[in-house]
């Protein structure tokens, strides 16, 4: 079982019909199928009902597409943490100011600015 297979599963399911996910993924639908057919025989078992008016997931192809859609959005959210990894300004800014009226305008001022 690998990614790209859980990917075209969950799309299949999703849509509801090989052809139009195959259209959605850019791949020729004999290949889609294929990819479904080397799934079904990697865990022993039928995962998709066919019919002329499309697909249905078998119980196995609800507990996997379950399983797959939680598997692809903490890949999602694990690429997103790390592509944040030093995007964000983080730590500590000390700054000293003399006394008067402009003390208060600056205050204000790094107020509306560190909320950004």
């Amino acid at each position: 079982m690998n990614f790209r297979r859980l990917k075209y599963f969950v799309k299949i399911v999703d849509i509801g019909s090989l052809t139009q996910a195959a259209e959605v993924l850019h791949i020729a639908q004999p290949a889609l199928s294929q990819q479904v057919a080397t799934l079904e025989g990697e865990l022993n078992q039928q995962l998709l009902i066919r019919t002329k008016r499309g697909v249905t997931p078998t119980g196995a192809g609800k507990i996997l597409y379950t399983h797959a859609r939680a598997i692809l959005r903490q890949c999602e959210q694990a690429q997103l943490a790390v592509h944040n990894v030093g995007q964000s300004l983080s730590g500590q800014v000390s700054i000293g100011f003399a006394p008067g009226n402009r003390c208060v305008i600056h205050h204000h001022a790094l107020i509306t600015g560190g909320s950004r």
